[in-house]
């Protein structure tokens, strides 16, 4: 079972599927069958393969897992002030490139907890805090880096519904980068003269 779970993890189709409607519905509210039609796939396709909605959900976080688990290690290795703003980009960039898994952990994490991959992923979310200067859930740092992280959700996956035109994806990530900025690191932005 172990050698065809890993031939299709690699089918993108089927994880952005359950990515989606993991996203949209949650964990509970998705449907094996809805994910497995969304990719072109028969539900009994995906059961060959994963044995379980919760492998399926392992299987879908645990690339964002993984990379997150690299950015954390290389922030903690250069924790000085100056990597931060580099820190920063890499994140932005990590938040656009798995969107919407993001989005399943900030919306539907707190539902999800006990599931292995999220609490890697919850554990991962505390250290980077840490990293950043935050010490508790009161502490002003850690505030920020909690808004700003679902902040950043929140315009990666629903911008287009609600904002008034379509926004490049450069011109978003440069913004969120300026904004993730001065939120994490604190810098406050430059006043009007």
């Amino acid at each position: 079972m172990q050698d065809r779970t890993r031939e299709l993890r690699g089918s993108a189709p089927l994880l952005q599927s359950a990515l989606r409607q993991f996203a949209a519905v949650g964990f509970e509210g998705a449907s094996l069958q809805r994910i497995a039609s969304d990719a072109g796939l028969s539900k009994s396709s995906v059961l060959y393969h994963f044995a379980s909605k919760e492998a399926l959900l392992d299987a879908a976080l645990r690339p964002a897992v993984e990379d997150l688990t690299v950015l954390v290690a290389h922030l903690a290795d250069h924790d000085r002030d100056d990597a931060r703003p580099e820190f920063i980009a890499e994140f932005v960039d990590y938040l656009f490139e798995h969107r919407l898994a993001i989005a399943v952990l900030i919306s539907h994490g707190q539902g999800l907890a006990g599931h292995a991959v999220v609490d890697e992923a919850d554990a991962l979310v505390r250290r980077l805090s840490e990293c950043l200067g935050g010490s508790d859930s009161a502490d002003p740092g850690t505030v920020r880096f909690g808004v700003a992280l679902a902040g950043a959700a929140f315009m990666l996956v629903a911008s287009d519904r609600w904002a008034p035109s379509h926004v490049p994806e450069e011109q978003l990530r440069a913004t969120l980068v300026d904004v993730l900025g001065q939120l994490v690191l604190d810098r406050t932005p430059p006043q009007p003269a």
